[in-house]
């Protein structure tokens, strides 16, 4: 096999691509990406401002991502790239924007909150709340938006169980988390759900000093002073922990989903036995829709090499997770959903020492979630036509605005 060449940067003009792209086809990644003689990386103008190595192989991607020292995460530095959310003020607790060791401290004290023992713990809190909301959505009568009624709140009702929220507070709990995570939500309406839910989070904090339980925040509470955790530091983790748990859990479950009410075959397959399935089905979900569409973004903190590429200190990176995960070189026939496919290898999650904390607990509530909603409901189908359907092209995560079904 030829070895592709990696595409430089020309002197003095800027690179002809811009990332990020808007999908043509809302089943594919922008073809844009890698229409550039099939090289892993190749160079990029920003829609926020500089120039980037825009990465779109898998390998290369693993690479990158493997590198915490070469490659970093703080959104502080001046040379990091101007990526949506990539704050350039020190926000406490929010570890995804760290390198180590301070990204170490406190995603290890986060990290006994997601072990495999612990979401096992969860299982049966999880398939009762499933059943419950597919029961509400069920006696409202047909049709109905899976999404409103199934994928939206799961992972909250989830989140506020494992974090320990009071059964009394949920509904706050919930009003909080979907105003951050609604599509049309304004800045201004974003930043005030944040904030009324960071005043709740360090009273239920200073709570749980008090008065500790066997759940997340009591387990961050009890570092609270002792010289490894501070409030603020509490307060942005558990934050932190909430957001990056919805919507990207909501987009996975709706787009798995859809991808079986659009494909018979597959549908057919995993509906004969959906136990053993279901799990095999959002593995696929996560390669072939990667719900973090924009993927991440880097900075080199040193120069280096990534395949044949020479890389500069102070380069921004940006990973295309869509892109690598449809690598045709990883898997054949890319755009094509399988549920028997190997997906082993596949970045959705992330790669190396940020690779999402909570990848299990979001697979599990997923795969639940499916086969609850395909085992329960064979007669299950799209309500509307599958073009009509609008999905979040402005959103950083991918998924369906709404999903109406009828069974």
């Amino acid at each position: 096999m030829t070895k592709p060449v990696a595409i430089t940067p020309t002197s003095g003009a800027s690179p002809a691509l811009v990332f990020p792209q808007m999908r043509p086809d809302p089943y594919t990644p922008p073809p844009q990406y890698r229409a550039r003689s099939g090289a892993p990386l190749h160079r990029c103008t920003l829609a926020y401002g500089g120039e980037a190595w825009l990465v779109t192989g898998l390998k290369a991607a693993r690479e990158i991502l493997a590198d915490s020292a070469t490659f970093s995460s703080d959104t502080t530095r001046t040379d990091f790239p101007p990526f949506p959310l990539a704050s350039k003020r020190h926000i406490p607790g929010h570890f995804l924007s760290m390198d180590p060791p301070e990204h170490t401290r406190l995603r290890g004290l986060a990290a006994a909150g997601f072990s495999a023992g612990r979401v096992r713990q969860l299982r049966p809190a999880i398939e009762s709340a499933v059943s419950q909301l597919v029961d509400d959505m069920v006696s409202g009568g047909g049709p109905a938006d899976v999404v409103e009624a199934v994928t939206l709140p799961l992972p909250a009702i989830t989140a506020a169980r494992l974090l320990g929220t009071p059964a009394e507070d949920r509904d706050f709990f919930l009003d909080c988390v979907r105003d951050m995570q609604m599509h049309d939500a304004t800045p201004v309406r974003r930043a005030a759900a944040a904030g009324r839910l960071n005043q709740y989070l360090e009273r239920l904090l200073e709570a749980k000093r008090r008065d500790p339980a066997d759940d997340l925040l009591s387990g961050l509470a009890s570092e609270i002073g002792q010289g490894n955790l501070s409030l603020a530091d509490a307060i942005g983790a558990a934050n932190l922990i909430v957001m990056a748990g919805l919507e990207t859990t909501s987009g996975l479950l709706s787009l798995a989903l859809l991808s079986l009410l659009t494909d018979e075959q597959q549908a057919r397959l995993v509906r004969s036995e959906p136990r053993r399935w279901c799990g095999p089905a959002i593995g696929e979900s996560l390669r072939y829709w990667t719900v973090v569409q924009h993927g991440v973004a880097r900075v080199a903190t040193r120069d280096t090499e990534v395949a044949g590429c020479p890389v500069r200190a102070g380069d921004a990176v940006v990973v295309s997770l869509p892109s690598v995960n449809r690598d045709p070189e990883v898997y054949p026939d890319p755009g094509r959903f399988d549920v028997t496919r190997d997906v082993q290898g596949q970045l959705a999650f992330g790669h190396g020492v940020h690779r999402c904390l909570g990848s299990f607990l979001a697979q599990t509530q997923a795969e639940l979630a499916l086969a609850e909603l395909i085992g329960r409901l064979p007669g299950l189908r799209l309500a509307v036509p599958a073009d009509e359907l609008m999905f979040l092209d402005d959103m950083l995560i991918y998924g369906v605005r709404a999903l109406p079904v009828e069974w």
